[in-house]
């Protein structure tokens, strides 16, 4: 799992945020998830014995207790589009729903084993479950908080071929109609999501993640939202690590205000001002190395061809992390 990821599992595991983001995506900002009725649940689902690759682990899972109803919630976090993840939740929800039946049945064989009546008829005897059991719903949601549009599919109908290129064959259509689709709640970060009914700084996180590839967007968020100058350190590293912001967390005491808050805003810039930096340092070191390579010249004439100083050649390498090499 990479760093991306890791920080934003680690950003949901707040109770607050895991409900506030439930409650937007599911209910439009209802507040029908309340996170003082969360329970941690997460766990490893095993297989059959011998099963290859059995194993299956949640990124983040919950039950959420309300009244005598308990509701099973989970997140698993993309930073990469993944082509199978309609099956993959899928699994993870049916591996969900095995565990409850296969809890049932234990307890329906030991009270039957004791001598207790257990099953009103065959049907009953047959499952080990009887008629009147209900499970717990599970309800998952995939976040993708990469900055590539997800071009992946976004259910499992999406992932079938129904032979609808061949032509003239009677019941294409009939047939992918008649499929049992298995459809994934998807929410990207890259694209614009209604940030409306956020509580908590999900919000700015959203809001800020969906212009990372678009600098005038990005650069008006920033200049009509103060509240990125003044953010609480956790929504902070995680914006750092999430926004690419390099060596955020070793510089992090320069953006601290007076409040113990920090300036997300200024580290940004100073990130856009870098990455312009970078990239008219590298124009100036392959203009150079061109030089070089087609008049077979040394450095020193390269540069004085380029309009350049060697001086400025090597603080070019310095600002794109080049090494120094002798020429």
């Amino acid at each position: 799992m990479g760093a991306e990821n890791n920080a934003m599992l680690s950003y949901l595991e707040d109770d607050k945020r895991f409900a506030d983001l439930f409650n937007q995506m599911y209910f439009k900002g209802q507040q029908v998830v309340d996170a003082g009725e969360l329970a941690e649940a997460s766990e490893v689902y095993h297989g059959k014995p011998g099963e290859k690759g059995g194993q299956r682990t949640r990124d983040i899972k919950r039950r959420l207790k309300s009244g005598k109803e308990l509701k099973i919630l989970a997140v698993e976090s993309q930073s990469d589009v993944n082509y199978i993840m309609p099956w993959r939740i899928m699994d993870y929800d049916c591996r969900e729903y095995g565990k409850q039946i296969r809890g049932a049945q234990r307890a329906n064989r030991e009270l039957d084993r004791a001598g207790t009546r257990v099953y009103a008829n065959e049907g009953e005897r047959l499952s080990e479950v009887r008629r009147e059991e209900r499970f717990s719903p599970v309800y998952t949601l995939c976040l993708y908080h990469g900055a590539e549009e997800w071009d992946g599919p976004r259910s499992l109908k999406d992932m079938m071929d129904f032979g609808e290129n061949m032509s003239g064959h009677v019941g294409d259509g009939a047939w992918k109609e008649c499929f049992a689709d298995y459809p994934m709640r998807l929410v990207c970060a890259n694209e614009l999501v209604d940030c409306s009914g956020f509580q908590t700084s999900l919000r700015e996180l959203f809001m800020i993640l969906a212009c990372r590839r678009d600098k005038e967007r990005l650069k008006e968020l920033l200049d009509k939202n103060a509240v990125y100058q003044k953010m609480d350190e956790e929504t902070a590293q995680t914006l750092g690590v999430l926004m690419g912001i390099k060596r955020f967390e070793e510089n992090k005491k320069r953006y601290k205000t007076e409040k113990g808050e920090y300036n997300v805003c200024q580290a940004i810039r100073e990130m856009m001002e870098d990455s312009r930096s970078e990239g008219s340092a590298s124009q100036v070191i392959e203009i150079i190395e061109n030089i070089m390579k087609e008049l077979q010249c040394s450095l020193e004439k390269a540069c004085k061809i380029a309009g350049k100083t060697v001086s400025e050649y090597r603080q070019s390498e310095q600002i794109c992390g080049k090494r120094y090499c002798k020429r």
